[in-house]
């Protein structure tokens, strides 16, 4: 991504949806999107022709309700997999659950995913380690994802702020989550990398029916535009259970 410009460019943000039929993945983008975002259609197209799957122009005239009215659906089965994993990887205090609403609670600490993402690998080979078999309800959430998984965690300590920062990989699971004072703020990362060479990260099963953002990041370097897909998720937690918690057991890096 450093070969990027990693400023969040919204015009160059576009929501996505996926279903799987027969084992065949699709991918449905907003309509006009080769007028209004050639970019995003460019990278798209190139993600779906490496990956084997289909590119649908979303023709349907649907209304879709926002994110703070969505309150009284049943939690993503991923949020219910996530706050067992964090269970298992020593996150102390009652189980973490699914905001409602489902959103950054006023006030709490707000990163961009870029930002995360560059100090996620300036602190990885300081931070703790743990593996991790997951649960059930994870197999079921990522598509049969077995794998073990590799969770890391430390406290990031700057002149003005302390945080908590965490990062969870396995073949079909890739994520970065962090506190943001009562909420754990976690990004679920389904697919990216450059134009040259794009992934599809996540099984195909775990897309069924599907929906997420796709950011695109411009690269004066050709081949180099870089284009993340991912779903972000809060679940509510106590901070004073877990700031205790790791000022004693987690290990420090300096960002």
């Amino acid at each position: 991504m450093r070969m990027s410009d990693t400023r969040l460019d919204p015009s160059l943000k576009t929501v996505i949806s996926s279903n799987v039929k027969n084992g065949k993945l699709a991918l449905f983008v907003p309509p006009e999107m080769s007028e209004l975002q050639p970019e995003n259609l460019r990278y798209l197209h190139a993600l779906a022709s490496r990956n084997g799957c289909m590119l649908i122009e979303d023709r349907r005239n649907t209304v879709i309700r926002p994110m703070v009215e969505q309150r009284d659906l049943k939690p993503h089965k991923l949020c219910m997999g996530i706050s067992e994993l964090l269970k298992q990887a020593g996150m102390p205090g009652p189980d973490p659950i699914i905001s409602s609403p489902h959103r950054l609670a006023p006030g709490n600490l707000h990163l961009d995913v870029p930002v995360l993402i560059d100090m996620v690998s300036a602190s990885v080979k300081s931070s703790k380690r743990v593996v991790i078999l997951p649960t059930p309800a994870m197999v079921e959430s990522t598509g049969n994802e077995t794998h073990p998984i590799s969770a890391y965690a430390c406290k990031l300590v700057t002149a003005d702020s302390e945080m908590v920062l965490s990062y969870f990989d396995s073949p079909g699971f890739k994520a970065i989550g962090y506190i943001a004072d009562s909420q754990f703020v976690v990004h679920v990362f389904i697919g990216g990398g450059p134009l040259r060479s794009p992934h599809i990260w996540a099984n195909f099963d775990a897309m069924l029916k599907n929906r997420f953002r796709f950011q695109l990041f411009r690269s004066t370097q050709p081949g180099q535009d870089f284009g993340l897909l991912y779903n972000t998720f809060y679940l509510d937690i106590h901070p004073n259970h877990v700031s205790r918690s790791y000022s004693s057991q987690q290990d420090r890096a300096n960002s």
